[in-house]
């Protein structure tokens, strides 16, 4: 649009309808009409005043791209109305044009709004603190890992940060979806991009600004731009080769009467008019990709993030999703399910164990750590530690001889014994105090609650669920058994993950894969459709996936498909509908039935309709 239009857009579209209702009661209501000179003279001034643009635009697309579009299907109806002197229809034609201009602009305005108000959570400065708590204002990218910064009420983070305070109630609503307020603890990292709701916190950064989860979250913003989907890119051709088809077929009808003697040019002129308006392809080229955008707003409103629109179609044809276990379908974090004591009360077997452990930084023996301090158990002072890699450690405890490890390690002091490891899905960490066994703690890799929910939500849709994961047998088939997964590969490598989907993509592509950590970055590449766990994703994982859930919810998945499929489905009966008015209204027009205002309403009026229609995925759940 020329800087002048953009201006006084709506101004100018007031005048030339103001100029048209002037000249339509010129030509059919006044009982001494103006000099047609006159009339003319103020239909051509409204004219330019609206159609510059548009003209333009027709003539670079002419000349340039050497197509015809859909802004040279107007400029050509409209030249035509003026040389047959149906002033207010030529007029009308721009007029309505651009009415349609401006809907379709607010409309895909609002579905933008969903994705693009995001870009807003990126705080432009930092509140530094040093040691010796003076406050320093500097932008994020200044900031280095180990910095404290400080985090005012009602302020965005900046950039993940661990909490240096006790406690923080955090809003992560605009990455998670999640209407309450998340409570944070000392130590955990705190996402960017969210808002603090308490009190001033201290964070000590964790990450730079560069990869911190509000710059994720943009870039993937950015990434949905680059893709789309197969009815956008139909569009898109069809309109290259559809302009000049519909231009040829006009001027056969306005030539019609140089073969049939009884047939008047005015007629049929006007008739090769009405062909050309209805015939505009705008209707399409506007609502079909304003349906993709609006699925892709709803869906970013459960806290998932798509790459482009094209994702949206596949997701709508899945046949199948394979789920990576840890972090994906459980939350990638041992806890203890189960205490066992020979001799020893619970509470004093968990002592001597958090006492061991505390030296250890391998995940069992920090998860033991982590229970036995929220159950408050004593810990003792403890001696010199002997690790024994990758079978456990020992000390002395208040005089006591006590080890922690797996069964071998145990029995290789105490002698045999026996105790039956009734969990597949359970680790177990046994112990021993002064060579006599004294019990066991079973730890294990808690499932989501929303697993189940979500597995049966896309079974009920007929998709075909399949689990790969690298964990061993025993620990695979029992999740699957309590997932109703049926088809289960275990003790997957990284490669061996590729060639199992590979497989599946042969006989049930569309195939999506569920993943989150670095090992699952190949495979989430690979998948027609990559879906990352966010929240607790590697960075190389949610950049390889198409689509990103941004909190643990495993329900956004299922719930994602449904809208996918609602959306793809909005997109193609809005294409069907559209095609089939202008048809019908073409078809009148050919044997003379429909005239220049049936034409608008078959061009502005389908395009507002279809429009409209397209905007409901805004509203989709």
């Amino acid at each position: 649009m020329l800087p002048f239009q953009e201006k006084h857009e709506k101004s100018l579209l007031g005048i030339a309808l103001i100029a048209m209702l002037v000249l339509i009661y010129n030509k059919y209501l006044a009982l001494y009409p103006m000099p047609l000179v006159y009339q003319a003279a103020m239909a051509g001034v409204a004219y330019l005043l609206i159609a510059s643009d548009v003209l333009v635009s027709a003539f670079k697309t002419l000349f340039k791209q050497r197509r015809m579009s859909e802004q040279f299907l107007m400029m050509i109806a409209t030249f035509g109305a003026f040389a047959l002197c149906d002033l207010p229809e030529a007029l009308a034609v721009m007029i309505f044009y651009k009415i349609g201009e401006l809907f379709e602009e607010y409309a895909s305005g609002r579905a933008h709004n969903d994705i693009s108000s995001l870009v807003k959570l990126k705080p432009s400065f930092v509140r530094l603190v040093d040691e010796n708590g003076n406050e320093q204002k500097v932008k994020p990218r200044q900031v280095k890992i180990g910095d404290v910064f400080k985090v005012l009420k009602g302020e965005v983070i900046a950039i993940d940060g661990n909490l240096c305070d006790d406690t923080a109630a955090i809003d992560t609503s605009a990455l998670t979806g999640e209407s309450e307020p998340r409570l944070y603890t000392c130590g955990q990292s705190v996402p960017s991009g969210c808002i603090n709701q308490g009190q001033v916190i201290h964070l000590r950064a964790n990450t730079l600004s560069k990869n911190s989860s509000i710059t994720r979250l943009l870039n993937l913003i950015e990434d949905a731009a680059a893709s789309k989907s197969k009815p956008e890119n139909l569009i898109r051709r069809f309109s290259v080769w559809y302009t000049p088809l519909v231009v040829g077929c006009a001027v056969i009808l306005a030539l019609v009467p140089l073969f049939f003697q009884q047939a008047e040019f005015s007629d049929w002129i006007e008739r090769a008019l009405v062909f050309l308006v209805v015939s505009c392809p705008c209707a399409l080229v506007l609502s079909v990709p304003l349906s993709f955008f609006g699925g892709m707003g709803a869906i970013s409103r459960i806290g998932v993030i798509i790459k482009g629109s094209i994702h949206i179609e596949t997701l709508s044809k899945l046949k199948a999703i394979a789920f990576d276990k840890t972090g994906t379908l459980t939350y990638g974090k041992f806890t203890v399910n189960k205490i066992h004591s020979e001799s020893l009360s619970e509470d004093e077997l968990l002592s001597y164990a958090v006492s061991l452990e505390k030296n250890s930084t391998h995940p069992i023996a920090l998860s033991i750590v982590e229970y036995g301090r929220k159950r408050k158990v004593e810990e003792y002072e403890v001696g010199s530690v002997i690790e024994k890699s990758g079978m456990g450690l020992e000390s002395t405890i208040n005089g006591h001889d006590v080890r922690i490890g797996r069964k071998e390690y145990i029995s290789s002091s105490c002698g045999a014994f026996e105790y039956n490891e009734e969990d597949a899905e359970s680790s177990y960490v046994y112990i021993s105090v002064d060579n006599r066994f004294s019990g066991v703690i079973a730890i294990a890799d808690t499932l989501k609650p929303s697993a189940k929910l979500m597995l049966d939500s896309l079974h009920a849709q007929g998709i075909k669920t399949v689990l790969i994961s690298g964990d061993k047998k025993a620990v695979a088939e029992a999740i699957c058994r309590k997932l109703e997964i049926r088809d289960c590969y275990y003790e997957q490598t990284p490669q061996g993950k590729l060639d199992t989907l590979t497989s599946l993509k042969r006989t049930l592509s569309p195939v999506a894969f569920a993943g989150d950590g670095l090992n699952d970055a190949p495979v989430v590449s690979a998948s027609d459709v990559g879906i990352a766990m966010g929240d607790i994703g590697s960075a190389s994982a949610i950049e390889a996936a198409d689509v990103v859930i941004m909190h643990g919810d495993l329900s956004a998945i299922s719930r994602t498909v449904i809208l996918a499929k609602k959306t793809y489905n909005l997109a193609i009966s809005n294409m069907y509908f559209v095609m089939l008015v202008k048809l019908l209204i073409l078809m009148l027009g050919a044997i003379g039935f429909a005239n220049i205002w049936l034409a608008i309403f078959g061009d502005v009026g389908v395009l507002i309709l279809a429009v409209c229609n397209a905007m409901r995925a805004l509203s989709f759940k």
